[in-house]
């Protein structure tokens, strides 16, 4: 008798295993949601359409992109961290949300690491140290320079307290040690006026600001990413420029709820590599003014993640910055 329940539970768990493989192996059987947690219209809402897009095309899969806006992206990311792992729910993170909320805000109500499962990077954008071209310096070592001889004086914008651009101001002024005060915007366009007409001395913008630099109105003295920008080859980088160890990298990336299976995680995470690996999505990506990321897996992701929330927490305690 006791033999016989054996065998009877091995073949009840076998066709199990048997029914949940054909499940699997025709995943996806239902829409795919990306969630964009940004009004329609932005940044991080072209590159949602354009990968799923690209992946509906490659696969068939049926891939509906939902704007949930509010709270600088926090809210959209705590709807998909709360959502059912059942692989059809994901979103689409970026520093603000993933890797700076959980310092800045005291009741964020999700964390990262824990609720979250990262998937891949989709992009990347170097963030542009910029200046007028009338300022009193040609390079990084000369700001610094000049920021040391006039402490005080510098005052650099960014579009809001909080965001990439001011913290990526705090962090150049803290490693470079001249004391330079923040002016918060709200938005970027103010920031841009100023800048121009002399009221600031510089700021962190991303790359939709380059056509302004080729214009003649603004002057780029380096990016802030760890190594020269394939969109701008000839510009050095912050550390090489006069500010070793400096680095700061705008990104986003494709997350899962916590949970979600392995099997579903790998499947986008392939049509991430995929997508990248296509020389004609890599061409929209530029012709957006947007990097593909270095190749990393699921778990390169989450370790660049990690490191990424570390940094940005280390600068918001230093600066006791709170966002509510």
């Amino acid at each position: 008798m006791y033999l016989f329940k054996k065998l009877a539970a091995a073949c009840v768990a076998g066709v199990s295993l048997a029914c949940a493989a054909p499940a699997w192996s025709a995943y996806p059987a239902a829409p795919i949601t990306f969630t964009v947690p940004f009004p329609a219209g932005g940044g991080v809402d072209l590159v949602a359409r354009l990968y799923a897009q690209r992946i509906g095309q490659a696969t068939g899969a049926n891939i509906v992109v939902e704007n949930r806006g509010g709270a600088g992206g926090t809210i959209g990311v705590n709807m998909t961290a709360h959502a059912p792992a059942d692989g059809y729910h994901f979103v689409l993170g970026s520093p603000g949300n993933i890797s700076i909320a959980p310092s800045a805000y005291r009741s964020l109500p999700y964390q990262p690491l824990k609720d979250l499962k990262p998937v891949g990077m989709a992009v990347q954008m170097p963030l542009l140290l910029l200046t007028r071209p009338d300022a009193p310096y040609t390079n990084v070592a000369d700001l610094i320079r000049y920021g040391k001889d006039h402490p005080g004086k510098l005052s650099y914008g960014s579009g809001g307290t909080g965001t990439s651009q001011h913290l990526s101001g705090a962090l150049f002024a803290q490693k470079a040690g001249i004391d330079a005060v923040h002016v918060p915007y709200k938005g970027t366009a103010p920031v841009l006026t100023d800048l121009i007409g002399g009221r600031l001395d510089y700021t962190f913008g991303d790359t939709s600001m380059i056509p302004t630099v080729k214009a003649g109105k603004l002057k780029l003295l380096g990016v802030a990413s760890p190594q020269r920008s394939a969109l701008l080859p000839d510009t050095p980088t912050i550390a090489q420029a006069g500010l070793p160890g400096y680095a700061a990298t705008n990104w986003y990336g494709f997350f899962a709820p916590a949970g979600t299976p392995d099997t579903a995680v790998a499947w986008l995470a392939g049509q991430v590599r995929a997508a990248l690996a296509d020389p004609a999505f890599a061409q929209q990506l530029k012709a957006q003014l947007l990097e593909a990321p270095p190749a990393m897996d699921s778990a390169a992701f989450g370790k660049f993640v990690a490191q990424d929330i570390d940094q940005w927490s280390t600068l918001i305690k230093s600066m006791d910055l709170h966002l509510d």
